[in-house]
């Protein structure tokens, strides 16, 4: 260590010496189209509204060795008006005599490499460099033109740009590597909007409440295509929200994508949230984090290598270095801390609107059934007001089912944060609640399923036929083959596997990587063998989104550097990361959007769908008055003709039955009724109308 006095006298050197440095860089590099991206390397950035500019922020290290020590490093460019702006702090324990060399990777190709010594500079910091602290207070300095020209222009407009410029010490006898420094370059562009979040939301938030009115208005066919895009889309982009919190080393474009994605986790902006999940954890003996509001004096490092160790903010004296859950909440303004809270609140915000719809639609339910004359008095108020509980019950099932991913990595990972005892317990009763509501109702799906197939030969007669088990647990089964309603285990499991697997494999990117990718491949497997989805074409799109699961989980184990794989393979397969799944997502998105024009503009909507082949509507109850193709024989059967003062059909006589015919009658739920005015299955419902 050197004295105070002296410490003073070579801090007041040291600005001028490092544009000294900057300067011979420059010229050394003259010619070179990125040299002026070396100089900016040696500064870094800020990002400054949405003019051009390149800037660097944090110097972070790239080999075992730590000689370097760096508090805040940031500089900034604006070609606007040729000047750059250079904050530097930290501490070297570097002496001797050394030379730097210094490396321009782009995309992982090595676009530029030079070395030099600084001793032919004339700075004494710098030659031979000494065991000092380095502290640079914010100095602007002014390009010259013929310097800025080597930047080339398409710099400034690539978004997400992967630039990373690295410095290595070497000593000058014998030519050993001392340390090694990189910092990434950006300018300001990214494909992470807030514009892309909030429209991505109110399109699925549309799909979902569109099926609901179009199954209460008895479209059962459409609502159930309609609801597997909507959760097709919605299961999508939460796997690849997952994929932006796991632990890895990602490139920029995968950063910035899968950021887009985080709002179906429940990790959303909101100062309101933020200040209260603030307030609820000092109420509750927690300790805030101040990443946000201390990265004016210390540098917060967003991605790292898996070599490197994390530094938490509360230590002082060295670079916050985020990753995973972490790096994502903080890129959402969000404080680490408050991570947890933020999704937590906001899905108990969502809840309490959804319920709000659904109170509102029972209220002009009622309304609409005062007006109704075709319905005696009595059965038009019962029909409106016996089944509001049912309803809102199975919608609080319903947005379990939906949030389920998001409580298995936040509440699991709250397990190892530890923000504060009552944090801990709310995450613990979330989880424990969500996994047991959603067990049950698929132990209540197995119950029926399996005495159905005893009784019946199949399992579709009562999971359709029994309009209690169908309202309550259909939510759970609807969407798969009637034979392979069992695959809701399989899913189920899968989830709360990827949630653990992100949740506490944190601190091992390589361990998570594996075991993600097992996972998924199982997971496409399975779904690719059985087909379990009530369609050709639901199949296909389930099939594709497993294939393109597995494929970014190759992309992650890639990324986590278990590989050993040259840089340009990294930054080649991230920009390949960002095409499919944004080409995926679109389809996606217009495959869901064409479902929804079906469903709002069609009088016939269910026209535009083929009958589903394992017999479900010929099983399927709706209150709603909607007819089957089986429909007017059921009424016939409960003498329903009669009393709605319809004439019966003439008499025809017909040939014998095949046994074609007879095979259907058999699976009818009205088949064999003993007293035709009771129903097979009776519920509160039909009890009070009796």
């Amino acid at each position: 260590m050197i004295s105070g006095n002296q410490g003073k006298e070579n801090r007041k050197k040291l600005p001028s010496s490092l544009l000294t440095l900057t300067r011979f860089v420059a010229m050394q590099l003259n010619g070179s189209r990125f040299g002026a991206f070396i100089l900016i390397l040696l500064q870094s950035l800020h990002l400054v509204h949405a003019e051009n500019l390149l800037q660097a922020t944090g110097l972070t290290q790239c080999s075992e060795s730590a000689e370097v020590t760096v508090n805040n490093f940031n500089a900034v460019f604006t070609p606007a008006n040729n000047s750059i702006s250079i904050i530097f702090d930290g501490y070297s324990e570097v002496a001797g005599e050394v030379l730097i060399e210094v490396d321009l990777l782009v995309y992982g190709y090595k676009a530029f490499t030079k070395s030099f010594d600084p001793c032919s500079l004339d700075l004494a910091v710098f030659c031979p460099m000494k065991a000092i602290e380095l502290q640079i207070p914010t100095i602007t300095e002014t390009l010259s033109d013929s310097l800025l020209s080597q930047i080339p222009s398409i710099s400034y407009g690539v978004p997400d740009i992967d630039a990373v410029i690295r410095l290595r010490l070497i000593y000058k006898n014998g030519g050993k590597q001392i340390t090694c420094l990189e910092t990434r370059i950006r300018n300001g562009k990214t494909v992470y909007q807030a514009g892309v979040s909030w429209t991505l939301a109110v399109i699925t938030g549309l799909g979902l409440v569109t099926s609901t009115v179009i199954s209460l208005l008895g479209h059962s066919n459409t609502a159930t295509h309609l609801a597997f895009r909507s959760l097709a889309f919605l299961g999508f982009i939460q796997t690849q929200a997952m994929a932006g919190m796991t632990s890895v080393k990602m490139p920029p474009f995968v950063q910035s994508w899968t950021q887009n994605m985080q709002w179906s986790l429940g990790i959303v902006q909101s100062d309101a949230l933020q200040t209260i999940a603030t307030w609820f954890q000092r109420a509750t003996g927690g300790t805030p984090s101040n990443v946000m509001t201390s990265s004016n004096s210390v540098s917060v490092v967003l991605q790292k290598r898996s070599s490197e160790i994390v530094r938490r903010a509360t230590d002082k004296g060295s670079q916050i270095i985020l990753r995973g859950i972490e790096r994502v909440g903080v890129r959402e303004s969000i404080e680490p801390t408050n991570i947890f809270m933020t999704g937590y609140l906001f899905y108990y915000f969502i809840t309490a609107v959804i319920v709000a719809c659904v109170g509102l639609v029972l209220v002009v339910r009622i309304v609409l059934a005062k007006k109704s004359t075709s319905l005696p008095k009595l059965d038009r108020a019962l029909g409106v007001t016996a089944d509001w509980k049912t309803i809102l019950r199975n919608t609080f099932f319903r947005l379990a089912c939906i949030g389920y991913p998001q409580m298995c990595v936040l509440c699991l990972w709250e397990l190892t944060r530890r923000d504060s005892a009552a944090e801990i317990v709310l995450a613990i009763t979330m989880w424990l609640v969500t996994t047991a509501v959603l067990a049950f109702a698929a132990f209540k799906v197995f119950q029926r399923a399996m005495r159905s197939k005893q009784q019946h030969n199949t399992p579709a007669y009562t999971l359709y036929s029994d309009p209690a088990t169908l309202s309550q647990w259909g939510f759970l089964y609807i969407y798969y083959r009637a034979p392979v309603y069992y695959f809701l285990v399989p899913t189920l499991v899968y989830t709360i596997v990827k949630g653990m697997v992100i949740a506490f494999a944190q601190p091992s990117p390589v361990a998570q990587s594996i075991v993600l990718l097992i996972l998924e491949l199982c997971m496409m497997l399975a779904t690719a063998i059985i087909k379990p989805f009530m369609s050709k074409g639901a199949n296909v799109v389930a099939i594709t989104a497993a294939v393109l699961n597995s494929l970014n989980t190759i992309f992650l184990l890639v990324f986590s550097d278990v590989f050993d794989q040259p840089d340009l393979m990294t930054g080649i397969l991230g920009v390949l990361f960002f095409i499919l799944n944004a080409i995926f997502t679109l389809v996606l998105l217009i495959y869901l959007l064409v479902g929804i024009v079906y469903a709002i503009f069609l009088k016939k909507p269910d026209t535009k769908y083929k009958p589903l082949g394992d017999d479900r509507d010929s099983f399927r109850w709706s209150r709603t008055g909607t007819t089957t193709e089986l429909s007017s024989l059921e009424k016939i059967a409960r003498g329903e003709e009669d009393a709605e003062a319809h004439p019966h059909p003439p008499r025809v006589v017909t040939a014998p039955p095949s046994d074609e015919d007879v095979s259907m009658a058999a699976r009818r739920p009205y088949n064999d009724v003993v007293d035709p005015s009771l129903p097979l299955f009776p519920t509160s419902y039909d009890h009070l109308r009796r």
